[in-house]
């Protein structure tokens, strides 16, 4: 297709379709199959715009300068702070393993939908044989009481127009991607706490007591059989996702790997923060799970806990459309002196039962 002539008012567009500014871009300009660059990527490119330094090749990264060149050009810059942060998200973080589903918003405000659990519609949501002429049973789909809260995450970078603008972009980006690191991590803690708590519709986890569960076991001890029990507390759902602080990882460590000594132990521990297990049987009630360390995941009666989840029906994370790029605009266009690096996000539940806690009493 020819040349796209770049706008303010794409962003504009991109926030109605509730979509990013890079999709926007796909859908006029779709990246050809086998292409190394996005189109967004190609828009940098066509406008002289280089973002990494490779030192070796004797390239070194555009000052943010080039993005002021043309008027074209500065519409490229809220959407590149938009992406670092994005992609920073998730780079380092243990965010990816938490969210099941992310919805795009145009607005601050946002209800999900649950499929109601009444005793009464518990027989309707199963399947039945019914004669030709009879109707199938009916569950509801039924709108949240409580619009969950959409919180500004991120940070500032205090400096003047003109320092930032003579600033490499690399360096830029490092900082952003700090930014992000942090947001990310505020964002695990909150999902945590909407884990345990709620969204506000009457949804706080169930929290399993290991000598309930095993009432052999030892006072403070993670018993083999009270985590089996657990992870079939979730069935139908599965519980193949487990955060913990050091206390309870480690117990998770010693249950699953009892024999292991302490080297074998570091270089499973080497490979990363998540580490999987595998489980099979043929019911696949324990699927293929994944143990991730947060030290500031909090006790319970002063007991460490584990936080189970079923990834894909767990959480469900909103973002507001545009919001991690109309900072970064407004900073290009007031030439203020602080830019704002965010995104506006929330947290709610999709399915109440895809998660719980094991209190380790």
């Amino acid at each position: 297709m020819g040349k796209i002539v770049l706008s303010a008012d794409m962003y504009k567009q991109a926030v109605k379709e509730e979509i990013t500014f890079s999709q926007l871009l796909e859908k006029l300009d779709p990246t050809p199959e086998g292409s190394k660059l996005t189109a967004f990527e190609r828009q940098l490119k066509e406008h002289n715009i280089v973002t990494k330094s490779i030192p070796e090749k004797g390239i070194s990264a555009s000052k943010v300068e080039a993005f002021y060149r043309t008027e074209d050009s500065k519409i490229l810059f809220p959407e590149f702070i938009g992406t670092t942060m994005r992609e920073s998200l998730i780079a380092t973080s243990i965010l990816q393993y938490l969210v099941g589903l992310t919805t795009t918003i145009d607005g601050n405000t946002y209800k999900t939908i649950y499929l109601e659990d009444t005793t009464a519609n518990k027989k309707a949501v199963q399947r039945k044989r019914v004669t030709e002429a009879s109707e199938l049973p009916k569950s509801k789909l039924i709108t949240a009481d409580h619009a969950i809260n959409i919180w500004k995450y991120g940070n500032q970078i205090e400096a003047s127009y003109e320092v930032i603008r003579r600033t490499k972009i690399d360096k830029i980006t490092v900082h952003v991607r700090r930014i992000g690191q942090q947001a990310a991590h505020d964002e695990v803690l909150d999902i945590l706490d909407i884990v345990k708590d709620g969204d506000g519709n009457s949804n706080a986890a169930t929290v399993y007591k290991n000598t309930e569960l095993d009432t052999a076991a030892s006072s403070g001890t993670l018993s083999q059989n009270a985590f089996i029990s657990f992870l079939l507390e979730f069935f139908p759902n599965k519980c193949n996702t487990m955060v913990a602080n050091k206390a309870g990882f480690l117990q998770i460590m010693s249950l699953l790997y009892p024999a292991a000594t302490a080297s074998q132990l570091a270089a499973l521990l080497i490979g990363g923060m998540a580490l999987p297990a595998r489980v099979k049987l043929p019911q696949d009630l324990f699927a293929e799970f994944t143990v991730l360390y947060e030290p500031q995941v909090e006790t319970i009666n002063a007991h460490p806990v584990i936080y189970g989840l079923d990834q894909a029906n767990a959480i469900e994370k909103v973002i507001e459309a545009g919001s991690d790029i109309m900072e970064a605009d407004q900073f290009i266009k007031n030439q203020t002196k602080v830019l704002t690096i965010s995104e506006n996000a929330g947290f709610c539940k999709i399915d109440k039962k895809a998660s719980a806690i094991l209190e380790i009493d």
